[in-house]
């Protein structure tokens, strides 16, 4: 591996140009972290962050140089004298570069990192090729794809680490070292010590993988999630009847790849879903559907993030639920009555637990309370056509915000990446519970609908064409003209308000 050719061109040109300009002040600067591990392995494409150390005093040099070139700075931690510079873009995500004072000599810096592959640094001085110091034997392990700790008291030191051991191996396609899974066994409960954000920030970057649920399966594997989300964990070898083929973990881990399915197909990440049939039916509506996903539940996590944390939490209520039933003949059969409401509050729970934002709670707990809706709605129209009445009555009750909210698109997608883990045991309804879903779609997205908040008839024009006061009467007039609408029975205020006369003369007779 050569490093001169390998790195060459290596940075974008904004980044080039920090490290010019901090080259004319301070010499050298070492270029550490995921950046340089990225370079080696050809992952130059989109690198937004640079981590940067170099002799102390740093804060004062960072500061010089954000002011020279209009980046923002600022001062993660002035006592170890850490630095962030940014330059904010409008059509692209922002550049990051984190400039840190070197922890006594550069071999006593790497030796505090992770893992050998992030144990790498990049020499910089003026007029010089870069030059990779490797004392950790780091491009060997990226070489022979391995996530390797850097010491024995690496993982101690933060417990978090174990985490990102489970995800530098799904990011990458590397497997982890077997010293280093000796290691993580009798550590595992000590993940737990980490802060509740941390735990949050690594899982959520865990169950961004390509493949979350595969890497969901490692994290059980090596010990840690019985830890960090001991109601996932709890799911194992709990048994279910057909048309589930796996137990209710490994359901769960299916569920949690197609949800990331339809998330990067709706985030432009992917073209294509595992299923042509799917991709056909969503087709139509996979703009709009992008938009809805698009929006930040909280900074920096989106429902189409969140598709992903409603498959993981969708059935954790099945443990406590379980129950076995004897037919007649003599069949076994496995029930989990009101799973679904157990789940919504394992999923409130759990998320309010890892600090997850107020809104982020409400969405997860309303989710998985509604993940079941759709199954029995298809069950209740086989032929694949629901009623415009019954796909309001879906909407309204799933929605968790204010008039016009749509979490039932949430609960949709949901519902399909649950449908298609049992595989071909699905059944030959798969058509028509697509079309079922895709009315309810449709249904959602057309305009001029109660659903949208455009109803014909607010509660002031109810008062005073009717002469009423507020009160419950009013709300009940109210949900009817607009249940009524969804269902196409009234098309104006005039129809509105004369089902509303009629509704107050039956409540007075």
């Amino acid at each position: 591996m050569n490093s001169e050719q390998t790195i060459e061109n290596w940075a974008a040109p904004e980044f080039e140009a920090v490290l010019t300009t901090l080259l004319a002040q301070r010499e050298p600067v070492y270029v550490v972290g995921g950046a340089v591990r990225d370079a080696l392995l050809g992952r130059k494409a989109g690198v937004t962050d640079l981590d940067l150390a170099l002799e102390s005093p740093v804060l004062p040099v960072a500061r010089r140089v954000a002011d020279r070139l209009g980046w923002a700075y600022y001062p993660l931690d002035a006592e170890r004298d850490v630095a962030r510079i940014v330059l904010n873009r409008e059509d692209a995500p922002p550049l990051v570069c984190d400039l840190a004072a070197l922890r006594g000599e550069l071999a006593d810096d790497l030796a505090l990192r992770d893992f050998t592959i992030n144990a790498l640094a990049l020499e910089l001085r003026p007029n010089q090729p870069p030059r990779l110091i490797d004392l950790w034997g780091g491009a060997d392990d990226l070489r022979a794809r391995l996530i390797r700790a850097v010491s024995p008291q690496s993982l101690a030191e933060d417990p978090v680490r174990m985490l990102r051991a489970v995800r530098f191996a799904g990011q990458l396609d590397f497997a982890i070292e077997d010293g280093t899974e000796r290691q993580i066994q009798p550590l595992a409960a000590q993940v737990t010590q980490a802060s509740p954000e941390r735990q949050r920030d690594e899982l959520w970057k865990i169950l961004a993988l390509p493949s979350p649920g595969d890497a969901v399966a490692e994290l059980h594997r090596l010990g840690l999630l019985a830890h960090v989300l001991p109601e996932v964990a709890a799911t194992d070898h709990i048994r279910q009847s057909p048309p589930h083929h796996l137990d209710v973990f490994g359901h769960t881990v299916q569920v949690m790849n197609y949800a990331a399915a339809l998330r990067d197909w709706l985030t432009g990440q992917t073209d294509s879903l595992p299923d042509a049939d799917l991709q056909v039916a969503l087709s139509p509506w996979q703009e709009k559907l992008a938009i809805h996903f698009a929006e930040e539940l909280s900074a920096g996590h989106s429902r189409a993030g969140w598709l992903v944390w409603h498959a993981l939490f969708h059935d954790t209520g099945k443990p406590a639920a379980f129950s076995e039933e004897v037919a007649e003949t003599g069949e076994r059969r496995i029930r989990f009555f009101g799973h679904e409401d157990v789940s919504a509050t394992i999923a409130a729970e759990r998320s309010d637990a890892l600090r997850f934002s107020r809104r982020e709670v409400q969405v997860a707990q309303a989710v998985a309370a509604a993940h079941m809706r759709p199954h029995h709605l298809s069950d209740a129209f086989p032929d694949g056509v629901i009623s415009r009445r019954a796909c309001y009555r879906f909407l309204r009750a799933t929605a968790t915000g204010e008039k016009g909210d749509r979490t039932g698109l949430d609960v949709l997608l949901l519902a399909l990446a649950d449908r298609q883990a049992p595989g071909k045991a699905r059944g030959g309804d798969w058509g028509e519970y697509l079309n079922g879903i895709t009315g309810i779609i449709d249904f959602a997205f057309a305009p001029n609908t109660a659903v949208a908040g455009n109803t014909l008839v607010d509660g002031n024009t109810l008062m005073r064409s009717l002469d009423l006061a507020p009160g419950r009467m009013m709300g009940y007039l109210l949900e009817s003209i607009a249940e009524a609408q969804a269902a196409g029975e009234v098309t104006s205020a005039d129809e509105a308000l004369a089902l509303a006369s009629e509704l107050l003369l039956q409540r007075e007779m």
